[in-house]
């Protein structure tokens, strides 16, 4: 995928203060097309670009600083080792491992490392878990999971074939429906917690490094090797979140436990920008996805990553905090922060006045409304001090080198919010109909006019985002405008 720049989008799905899928980068890899007014005006990278933006991606890895090519493919299962009793039936497999697993609970809680349910305890007393599991997957997990026939496709075992193409013979590789399960690539599924359940054993939990591993995994090796983000996406997206649920339950302290936990967390928050842009399609990718909790997902990431830095400040360095915390301020374009200024303020000065976080703040102001009343009441109900309301020099940043590629799929997101504000100021500035409701030569302005304020690549684009609004198309001398009276 390469971007020549983000401006454009398409408006399907997409309605006021919402961002459903339907709007694209420009000269994004989905059939949409490259645009000649390109990013910088030089095509899809610059050398101008700080660390993070310096390759574009396709499907390769999501790293520190960027995306690069995946590493040549590593065979998980000779670093995991998992070697069960290939003459164990798996239904004995399981029923022993359940024994187990009363045994090991009971020992926890004689040991002190889980709370008896049965016993009252102060909130002060609480005990917090330490993970021992040394796989990507607990071993009762993955046979759980196999009596009850939960596996994923990606869990299972490769089938390789040779496919001639012209004249090359190319391996591809597949995973059967009815293929077994492959336990060493099988990584910890996310649940949500329901009345009843037991607390996780320590063998449930995997450790820092653990999930570090699961990380590479998931990122270097699946999505890396993938032909495409859509194929693995749902995978990737629900492994993550688990991931993340074993670093909230362990509650780390250590300085070497916090690094690797901010390390994890920046990879996922990338992947997730990353999904959103890419997966962001009048056509679903594929029919369990849902672009809003893609984003709330990313919205949750941050959230815990901003706490890990403020836990972290002056314990373990932070080199990717101005990264994220651009993110962040950009991300809040459709939410009211009255005290953002002021909570920059707070930041370190090397954070606060560094270059993508004073692009981002001049991207919040650029965007922001100075006519609509913000507030969680009414009656208290005020502007946003600093609103410029100038949308012209929002697209123009955007488009900029000063923004990165995954900047720019953060901004995205709010390309047809900050698009519904444009046209509900020239809706309000144009002066209303006769009174025979004949159309008023003052009321049409050329489609291509309004194309280039709203920052789409069509006129088609133009049109459809129009039409959303009640706006009509007019013949006027020939030539096709939009009626805003």
């Amino acid at each position: 995928m390469t971007m020549s720049s983000v401006r454009g989008g398409t408006a399907a799905g997409r309605g006021r203060g919402t961002s459903a899928p339907g709007s694209t980068l420009r000269g994004s890899s989905n059939g949409r097309g490259r645009s000649s007014r390109g990013r910088g005006r030089g095509g899809a990278a610059s050398t101008q670009r700080n660390a993070e933006e310096k390759s574009t991606p396709s499907m390769n890895k999501v790293t520190q600083g960027g995306f690069v090519k995946p590493k040549k493919s590593v065979h998980w299962a000779q670093e995991q080792e998992i070697e069960p009793d290939s003459n164990e039936d798996l239904a004995d497999r399981y029923a022993r491992l359940k024994r187990n697993r009363e045994k090991e609970r009971a020992n926890a809680i004689r040991s002190g490392l889980l709370a008896d349910p049965e016993k009252p305890r102060a909130l002060v007393d609480a005990i917090t878990p330490v993970g021992t599991c040394q796989d990507m997957c607990a071993e009762y997990e993955r046979v759980e999971r196999a009596v009850r026939n939960e596996v994923w496709d990606e869990e299972k075992v490769i089938q390789f074939e040779m496919k001639r193409r012209g004249n090359d013979l190319t391996m591809i590789s597949y995973a059967r429906t009815d293929a077994p399960m492959d336990e060493p690539r099988m990584v910890k599924i996310f649940k949500r917690s329901a009345a009843g359940d037991e607390e996780q054993l320590p063998s449930d939990l995997r450790p820092p490094r653990v999930l570090l591993r699961t990380c590479e995994y998931l990122f270097d090796e699946l999505i890396g090797n993938s032909p495409s983000l859509a194929k693995v996406h749902n995978f990737v997206w629900n492994r993550t979140r688990a991931v993340r649920r074993d670093f909230s339950i362990q509650q780390l302290s250590k300085p070497d436990d916090l690094r690797i936990a901010i390390e994890c967390y920046e990879r996922i928050a990338r992947f997730h920008i990353l999904s959103l842009h890419d997966l962001a399609q009048p056509v679903k990718p594929y029919p369990e996805y849902d672009y809003k909790q893609d984003r709330e997902q990313l919205d949750k990431t941050l959230l815990s990553l901003m706490q890990y830095y403020d836990d972290s400040r002056g314990r373990i360095e932070l080199p990717n905090e101005p990264e994220f915390r651009a993110y962040c301020i950009v991300f809040q374009l459709q939410d009211f922060t009255p005290d953002l200024e002021d909570r920059v303020q707070t930041w370190p000065i090397e954070v606060a006045s560094d270059s993508r976080v004073q692009t981002a703040l001049e991207m919040y102001a650029a965007a922001g409304s100075i006519t609509e009343l913000k507030g969680p009441l009414k009656t208290s109900a005020i502007q946003q001090f600093n609103a410029q309301q100038d949308w012209q020099v929002f697209f123009n940043v955007v488009e900029s080198t000063r923004v990165s590629f995954l900047m720019g799929c953060v901004a995205e997101i709010f390309f047809n919010f900050v698009r519904h504000q444009t046209l509900d100021c020239i809706v309000r500035s144009a002066p209303r109909l006769r009174q025979t409701g004949r159309p008023n030569p003052n009321h049409l302005v050329e489609v291509d006019v309004l194309r280039n304020l709203f920052a789409f690549d069509e006129d088609d684009e133009t049109i459809d985002f129009c039409a959303r609004y009640g706006l009509t198309l007019q013949e006027s001398d020939g030539d096709f405008k939009i009626d805003i009276g």
